[in-house]
């Protein structure tokens, strides 16, 4: 008994569909697992920057030195900026009065900077177009956390990077890890948030172009614990 044929053009469908459903199973895993290795930090931004301040901070305190950080939202998620920037690590040294953090953006937030600020052309990716800062709130109401939302309530310091900033680039990414030194934490420190301007629109009396909190009074502190070549670097 003859089996019955499929008939040509219903064949063809049929072995097209069964290679797309079969390459989509091969490359989705492909591009997944290269958007993971392309993510993380490179070597050259993973690590603390060896500055003076810190150099003498660890010589006094050694071990003991305290390293910390909070868990905060690390990808800008308002209407206007989501996922733009994002801060993908922070580290805290109160003994050094030190804040450090690596700042990455991907290459779609430069195509967003043109239309945003409609520019004649994309930017090229080796150039330097966001201004980071640090600004640091504080609670002019100490006795009242409840009305913390309103600016009036609050007093702001902004804070400059301490020297230039080390970059590292991945094919999809760009980073940065920016030092801050001088900055405290007080019973009346609000909040320590990430700033973001275009450096070609800079007004610091105007909303910025991105904000990440890096610090809240009510969040609880993590330890950083430092690597054996961190160590040795401030040796």
């Amino acid at each position: 008994m003859s089996r019955t044929r499929m008939p040509r053009p219903l064949a063809v469908t049929f072995w097209l569909l069964r290679a797309i459903f079969l390459a989509v199973i091969l490359i989705v895993p492909t591009i997944l697992i290269w958007r993971m290795c392309t993510s993380g930090d490179p070597k050259q931004v993973k690590y603390l920057a060896p500055n003076e301040t810190l150099k003498i901070a660890y010589a006094e305190h050694g071990d003991g030195l305290i390293l910390q950080y909070q868990e905060q939202a690390s990808v800008t998620r308002a209407k206007e900026n989501a996922g733009y920037f994002s801060v993908t690590r922070c580290v805290f040294i109160p003994e050094a009065k030190q804040v450090q953090i690596v700042f990455r953006y991907n290459n779609s937030t430069l195509r967003h900077l043109a239309e945003d600020y409609k520019l004649e052309s994309v930017p090229q990716k080796s150039g330097m177009w966001f201004d980071v800062t640090l600004v640091k709130t504080r609670d002019l109401t100490p006795n009242t956390k409840d009305d913390n939302l309103d600016p009036a309530t609050l007093s702001t310091e902004r804070f400059f990077p301490s020297g230039e900033a080390i970059r590292a680039e991945t094919g999809l990414y760009t980073f940065f890890r920016y030092t801050f030194d001088n900055i405290t934490i007080d019973d009346l420190t609000d909040g320590i948030y990430v700033d973001i301007y275009y450096n070609g629109a800079i007004n610091y009396d105007e909303k910025s172009y991105g904000t990440l909190c890096i610090y809240a009074y009510d969040s609880e502190w993590i330890p950083y614990r430092m690597t054996a070549a961190e160590k040795k670097s401030l040796q």
